[in-house]
């Protein structure tokens, strides 16, 4: 092994975004820079269980990233080209939606193979999106946003223009010459599984795992630490992301740090207070309660317990009881009260519903009332969903559906072509235990009224989405295809946003009298330099508080090959491929364009389009 020095200017280095501390204080004890995470941790993807272990885990820390209303949805700039997502193989490039920050950290970690902890780590260590922003101004959060992973952010330099935005920060951009490049996420994994871990550019040559490579450091903030740090490579997970952050401090140790507080015993790890007998396991940087019964059900080894100090069990907050799996039986020993447990919710269950599902009754655990108090009671549990159902003398037909039974209709039970033999008869006195939820929907694009009233709706994923006099003009619809049924039936439905229009239509709002493109799910602000360039016009004319529940896209941009610069800054951008291309004054010179030629405009509508490389020639 050799030991090399680092030359920043050759690396993409990544600047650290955590405030500067007014008094130096201490390295926590165990921290190695040599091994900062174990390679098994770095890439099990598995951690959180789903996007909905991320949005919890974001609420329970109070991260901005767990707002979910459209307004912050629109600032995580996922884009809504169905064909660039697919190219930059987004898992869910046609989800019709725009997703939340936990379901963009979720992807991005499915899409790379990267642990979703650690982008969460990685979110704070470089942004703060964890524990900071509360408080910020919407710029300034918007800022963090855009550079939340610190990606494509030399220190020498400063960002570059390629990734700015949540979305483009994980997932990667292409070039306005059609060129791929890695997001944060598999840029880490790719450093990760290239052979002997790619680590960081030393003298021209990439380091690997087991070399001593001698890095600098970024000061301020800890007490004791030298200029520049000398260490040996241990694993692919800390070459990578020595690769990343080439410093010790702040930035590798800071990942440590929250990645130790956070996530420091794995998911499945058993604790215990000394002289305590509760037993609690570990589950997404949260502490869980583990009843006998349920260590017993799930096997859990109570021998491998670790005795942790009162202050390490405070830091991890109290989640709900640790339950068995799904599809457990439990019968308690004093009332002989079954239960099925189905999403950690226990639901009192009938011989015949229980033999319906193909469960064994056999198999029922025997556990106090005491030790079943510990979860919450859920409804009676029907049979699985799906099923079709009635009574023996009652002639009601229910679907099965979400744990609930719904009422079919006599329109909804002919528009399913429902045959006999799909109905099965139920003791009429199990179903009054059911919990009822109003009418099955009709099918989805089914244009439905209420006998009684005239707005018209449309049926899409169980919601009914009013339709406007324009719209349904709009979409083409025709008045014979209105199907009436009775009150109470459109009544029952979830009213859901409005419907949406065709496929790129041009539309203004009537009260604000700006324009739109709606394409691909979403409306695209069209500016007026860009309409009058285009020559584009309304067809329609919507209301604003319709048009405000449709999900907001990128601007469209002006005519390729158009100058254009904002008014409050003197960046001349080169409009290509709908991207706006920072231009070089060496540039500009060099393609003999006129200063006459460039097209100023308000600084708000320049900062809203998706930004391309430096034109450099």
């Amino acid at each position: 092994m050799k030991t090399q020095k680092l030359f920043l200017a050759a690396l993409i280095t990544i600047l650290l975004a955590q405030p500067i501390l007014s008094l130096a204080q201490g390295i926590e004890t165990g921290f190695d820079p040599n091994k900062i995470i174990d390679d098994k941790i770095f890439s099990d993807t598995q951690t959180f269980g789903g996007p909905e272990g991320v949005q919890k885990f974001l609420e329970v820390k109070g991260s901005i990233l767990a707002n979910t209303s459209p307004d912050f949805i629109a600032k995580l700039k996922e884009p809504d080209i169905t064909m660039l997502k697919q190219g930059l193989e987004d898992p869910r490039p046609n989800l019709g939606r725009m997703r939340t920050a936990a379901e963009l950290i979720w992807d991005a970690s499915i899409q790379s193979g990267l642990n979703p902890q650690v982008i969460i780590v990685t979110l704070n260590k470089e942004q703060s999106l964890i524990t900071g922003h509360q408080d910020s101004s919407p710029d300034k959060m918007q800022k963090a946003l855009d550079r939340a992973m610190g990606f494509d952010c030399p220190d020498a330099t400063g960002c570059g223009n390629l990734f700015p935005g949540f979305y483009y920060q994980l997932f990667g951009n292409f070039d306005s010459d059609g060129n791929r490049y890695l997001g944060a996420a598999k840029s880490l994994m790719k450093s990760f599984n290239t052979d002997g871990g790619r680590g960081p550019q030393i003298d021209g040559h990439i380091s690997r795992v087991g070399d001593v490579v001698t890095l600098d450091n970024t000061m301020g903030g800890f007490d004791g630490v030298s200029p520049s740090q000398t260490i040996t490579i241990m694993n692919r997970a800390t070459a990578a992301l020595y690769r990343f952050t080439p410093h010790v401090f702040n930035g590798n140790y800071n990942f440590w740090r929250f990645f130790n507080s956070w996530f420091r015993y794995p998911n499945g790890t058993l604790l215990s207070l000394a002289g305590d007998i509760k037993t609690y396991i570990i589950q997404n940087g949260t502490k869980q309660l583990v009843p006998d019964f349920v260590a017993k059900a799930r096997n859990l080894n109570l021998a491998s317990k670790i005795t942790i100090s009162p202050n390490e069990y405070d830091s991890y907050p109290t989640d709900k009881v640790f339950g068995p799996k799904d599809d457990t039986i439990v019968k308690t020993t004093d009332n002989s009260k079954t239960y099925v447990f189905i999403n950690n919710i226990k639901h009192p269950a009938s011989s015949f519903v229980i033999s319906q599902r193909g469960l064994n009754p056999t198999q029922a655990l025997e556990v106090s009332s005491s030790e079943a108090s510990l979860f919450d009671t859920g409804n009676v549990l029907p049979p699985k969903d799906g099923t079709i159902i009635r009574g023996v003398t009652n002639p009601a037909i229910y679907l099965v559906d979400g744990g609930r039974i719904k009422l079919f209709s006599e329109y909804t039970f002919k528009q399913r072509k429902i045959a006999a033999k799909q109905v099965t008869p139920v003791p009429d006195d199990e179903i009054t235990t059911y919990e009822k939820q109003g009418f099955v929907p009709p099918l989805d694009n089914t244009l439905i009224k209420s006998t009684d009233k005239g707005t018209v709706y449309l049926v899409d994923k169980g919601l009914k989405r009013p339709v406007t006099a324009e719209l349904f003009k709009n979409r083409g619809f025709k008045v014979k295809d209105v199907v009436s049924l009775s009150p109470d039936e459109v009544t029952s439905l979830t009213v859901g946003a409005y419907a949406t229009p065709k496929d790129k239509t041009f539309f203004k709002v009537a009260e604000t009298g700006q324009l739109y493109m709606f394409k691909e799910g979403s409306k695209h602000p069209i500016s007026s330099f860009v309409a009058k360039q285009r020559g584009i016009t309304p067809d329609y004319t919507f209301g604003q508080s319709m048009a405000y529940e449709w999900y907001d896209g990128i601007s469209i941009p002006p005519k390729d090959n158009t100058l254009v610069k904002g008014a409050k800054d003197g960046t001349v951008y080169l409009v290509s491929k709908g991207q706006l291309r920072p231009l070089t004054a060496k540039a500009f010179k060099a393609r003999k364009y006129n200063i006459k030629n460039i097209k100023t405009l308000p600084q708000d509508e320049v900062d809203a389009y998706a930004k391309g490389d430096v034109v450099n020639k």
